[in-house]
């Protein structure tokens, strides 16, 4: 938004659809949006949609004639069944975005064998917690959150749970790979502005263990050795 709010000629007319399972929390994100954009003077509109991605058809997104259509997912798409993951890529190839970004967890938590998952997220999640310790002081009210809400229900739910229980199913980017181009999408590689300003932003922290690579156009955000995060973009 603040990029759009700087152009030379005004911002244009921005509309952003958020999907999620709870109504309640994406229309919150939709007031924060609301309000960010009514600072910077763009004009703007959220459209909410309280479904789980695998539910959600194109006639929900209301798009108009001429819109110019970005797809962003961020740690979502390892969520959606297998079953159904597949029918969602191709519903969206065939909306023609033009451009489709995915953020997920660069680990393999998917297997089939109890054995294998609990091995990788012991690794997985040992970076992280490494990654907290040198990040956020032990009595942090910020650590405990996200440690509480977001990552002790992630290991769990990897470790103890089977069937359509498990809904974290994280794959590595090479895995992602496989499926955006067996749908039909080709890889975009990242801008050098995108890139200088991660690194920009990374720089803002005084922890040095953090690392920006990159892979084949897609950048991987790890801690010392271990990539914990990646990022790509995607065209039809």
């Amino acid at each position: 938004m603040q990029a759009l709010a700087a152009r030379p000629s005004g911002a244009p007319f921005l509309r952003i659809t958020g999907v999620g399972p709870s109504m309640e929390a994406i229309k919150e994100t939709g007031r924060c949006l609301t309000e960010l954009a009514h600072s910077l003077h763009i004009p703007f509109e959220f459209h909410p949609i309280g479904e789980k991605l695998e539910d959600i058809k194109p006639h929900m997104f209301n798009r108009r004639v001429g819109e110019a259509l970005a797809v962003n997912a961020v740690n979502t798409l390892h969520r959606v069944p297998g079953n159904f993951l597949g029918n969602l890529l191709a519903m969206i190839r065939n909306q023609a975005p033009n451009i489709v970004t995915l953020v997920e967890q660069e680990a393999s938590h998917n297997g089939p064998y109890f054995l294998g998952r609990f091995l990788e997220a012991l690794h997985y999640y040992s970076a992280i917690f490494d990654s907290l310790d040198a990040t956020f002081p032990p009595d942090s009210a910020q650590r405990a959150k996200v440690e509480q809400y977001i990552f002790a229900p992630e290991i769990r739910n990897i470790v103890a749970c089977e069937g359509s229980e498990r809904i974290e199913r994280h794959e590595r980017l090479e895995k992602w790979r496989k499926l955006m181009e067996g749908k039909g999408f080709k890889g975009v590689l990242l801008s050098a502005n995108a890139v200088t300003q991660s690194k920009i932003l990374l720089g803002l922290y005084s922890c040095d263990g953090y690392r920006l690579t990159e892979d084949k156009g897609c950048l991987l955000l790890g801690w010392q050795d271990r990539a914990i995060l990646a990022a790509s973009a995607w065209r039809c």
